[in-house]
């Protein structure tokens, strides 16, 4: 038997006829802890319902209807079929409140924790480099933002050294990663400035964040840390505790070649100061050599010529003759020192008849009187070298 295949929409149809014709699932009451909620333009509220496991996607048509965020809430509802993501959601018409979500009421500690420890404290965030040459960057070389990232960088064309450390940004290893990343920018390859970036999310997506480990990281790093994890309005605890965070990976980047483009843009307006500075010595100097052309004019220029001439000519005579008197009393002062060089030169001493006397030490011995009897010594000259002993030692 050959089953005809589907199409997509038949599909999706097929499953919506399942879910309307299940009187349980057209009218179901769950409990979980909303997040995530935005509102359209029109009212409505688009939301997550979730649990320690699961998550599932919420759409509430009534304006007037209020939905607690970051509680946990029963609703009432319908499940329905999106077909163009082929994915179902629980139409929202019933809502009451239990009590703070636990995923709420922990991020509320944490943050009390970390701002306790100081971790949020302005006086305890770094400076970041106004002209930094050596950019890290932690993010996935998968997707839009390191594209985004790449291109405020090529647009500038400032020569830096950006550095990509991929990382995943959520699940549950992402905390690791940018750990990693962080511990690479401060140990490894240490650069002026790191900044951590992710493509936005929701607030489950960018739960990755708000870890305490991630936090003790950044608040310890050595390297000023920049966030642009495309938050929206929500500032995570990673966002807290950085030392400066933007809203996207795009504005980051931007942030670290602000300086620079505040001095290129200025270059024009500089030069033209220069130019006016520049014209305006010129001015003055060109009026000044005017005016001593004029005064000049009344003097005899030739006399005056001749002059300078002869005052050059003494000057250069007087150099002459001390360079020349300097050089006869260097050279009879090394003509000096070769004669007394000579009259010690070791052979014409010994052809005099003369020889060296020696002690056990090998050293020259200048005074009898440091010989006594009994000493062995050697007599040197020339050709000769004899060994003896003292024997006797008196005075002359």
């Amino acid at each position: 038997m050959i089953i005809k295949p589907l199409k997509v929409s038949e599909l999706n149809n097929y499953i919506r006829k399942i879910l309307y014709s299940n009187p349980i699932l057209n009218n179901v009451t769950v409990m979980g802890e909303v997040r995530d909620l935005r509102k359209s333009k029109y009212g409505y509220k688009y939301f997550s319902l979730s649990d320690d496991n699961s998550i599932i996607s919420c759409v509430c048509f009534d304006p007037d209807m209020e939905i607690p965020e970051d509680k946990m809430t029963i609703v009432k509802g319908k499940v329905e079929t999106y077909d163009k993501r082929s994915v179902y959601q629980l139409i929202v018409h019933e809502v009451s409140e239990i009590s703070e979500g636990v995923e709420s009421k922990y991020l509320k500690e944490l943050k009390a924790k970390l701002d306790k420890k100081g971790y949020f404290d302005p006086s305890s965030k770094k400076p970041l480099p106004l002209f930094p040459k050596k950019i890290g960057i932690i993010t996935s070389i998968e997707g839009a933002v390191i594209e985004d990232i790449k291109r405020v960088y090529n647009e500038c064309n400032l020569g830096l050294d950006i550095l990509f450390y991929n990382a995943f940004v959520q699940g549950r290893t992402a905390v690791f990663n940018i750990i990693s990343g962080i511990k690479h920018f401060n140990e490894v390859n240490q650069c002026d400035i790191i900044i951590l970036a992710r493509g936005g999310g929701s607030k489950v997506d960018l739960e990755t964040f708000n870890d305490e480990i991630l936090a003790d990281t950044i608040f310890k790093s050595k390297v000023p840390i920049l966030t642009g994890i495309g938050h929206g309005t929500d500032l995570s605890i990673a966002d807290m505790t950085a030392d400066r965070e933007v809203q996207t990976p795009t504005a980051a980047a931007e942030l670290t070649i602000r300086s620079y483009k505040t001095v290129i843009n200025a270059l024009p307006a500089y030069r033209e100061q220069l130019n006016e500075r520049f014209k305006d010595y010129s001015s003055r100097k060109l009026y000044y050599v005017n005016l001593q052309k004029e005064r000049l004019g009344f003097l005899n220029t030739t006399h005056f010529i001749e002059k300078r001439q002869d005052q050059i000519m003494a000057k250069m005579s007087n150099i002459s003759s001390h360079y020349l008197k300097y050089i006869n009393e260097k050279k009879n002062m090394l003509y000096q020192i070769h004669l007394d060089l000579s009259k010690n030169d070791y052979q014409k001493i010994c052809q005099k008849g003369f020889v060296f006397i020696k002690n056990q030490q090998n050293q020259l011995v200048k005074h009898m009187g440091d010989l006594t009897p009994g000493d062995k010594v050697t007599l040197e000259n020339l050709q000769h070298v004899a060994k003896a002993t003292i024997t006797d030692l008196g005075e002359k």
